[in-house]
């Protein structure tokens, strides 16, 4: 039975446990920041506790922005407020989005030192994508 299995290219390997571990870690961050949120809530861009009431009052989320943080700060908020819960939290988020990216520049490495050109090519053409959509870069 194990004779008629396939083998699985190294790259093919190497970038599902990138990917694995990277969401691995990412959904742990994502668990560690509204720990930190809550813990110190003057230590966020938005108060958690000014957020949820504002919510629950039926405010939109341009209210809600407006009201509690004074507006939205932009998309990659979390860059300059890393150290914050909700800054935390939004870089588990861009992690674990981006986690193909990073594992297609895995396989491509591992695809060059195969001498996989055109696969290399590939991978780091869709990774490039992957970077400049979520940069904000490129939207769609």
């Amino acid at each position: 039975m194990n004779e008629d299995r396939p083998i699985m290219p190294k790259a093919q390997i190497y970038y599902g446990e990138c990917v694995y571990y990277l969401t691995i870690v990412a959904c742990l961050v994502c668990i560690v920041g509204p720990l930190i949120a809550m813990i110190d809530p003057e230590n966020n861009v938005m108060n958690p506790y000014f957020t949820f009431a504002a919510i629950f009052q039926g405010h939109s989320a341009d209210e809600v922005w407006t009201l509690v943080a004074g507006g939205f700060p932009g998309g990659h908020f979390w860059y300059g407020n890393f150290f914050t819960g909700d800054g935390f939290t939004q870089f588990g988020l861009a992690l674990g989005c981006s986690s193909a990216a990073y594992a297609l520049i895995v396989a491509a490495v591992v695809y060059a030192l195969e001498r996989i050109y055109l696969y290399t090519f590939f991978s780091l053409f869709v990774a490039a994508m992957i970077f400049f959509a979520a940069s904000g870069v490129v939207s769609f």
